[in-house]
């Protein structure tokens, strides 16, 4: 990736691939930081100091830019919004093993998360102001981790 900070010059940044085949790059909630997800492992990046300020991810599949600036992403388990002051909320994990058919509307995210138990898939909404969930195929009393 190549940065052309407001100081002047340009240069080069190379990121380390996480897990997903998904690659993004957006602006962090806020600031003049870039957010690059490189196959799932996101990195956010100062591009006047060339530092990488942080990393989070790894399995990073898809991610929404909110018109206020914040993002969500996903991971295929669950869903974490990011704002200026960080993460805003996490929502519980909502799926065994994967999501499909995602989309945002009305103020929220829906979909279908895989339920291997009874080998289909279960239908879910998160609400996009609070993380909450409403369905999903993994247990609200199991583990979350």
């Amino acid at each position: 990736m190549e940065f052309a900070p407001n100081s002047g010059g340009t240069w080069v940044g190379n990121f380390q691939r996480g897990m997903t085949r998904f690659d993004h790059v957006t602006h962090e909630p806020g600031t003049e930081r870039f957010v690059i997800i490189a196959g799932g492992n996101a990195y956010v990046v100062d591009p006047e100091t060339h530092r990488c300020e942080r990393t989070f991810g790894a399995q990073i599949e898809q991610v929404w830019v909110l018109e206020d600036g914040s993002l969500v992403v996903s991971n295929g388990l669950w869903l974490e919004a990011l704002g200026e002051s960080g993460l805003t909320w996490r929502s519980r994990r909502i799926s065994w093993d994967g999501f499909r058919s995602l989309q945002m509307h009305a103020g929220r995210i829906t979909g279908e998360a895989w339920n291997p138990v009874d080998d289909e898939w279960t239908p879910f909404s998160v609400f996009l102001a609070t993380g909450e969930v409403e369905g999903g195929s993994y247990p609200p009393e199991l583990p979350q981790e």
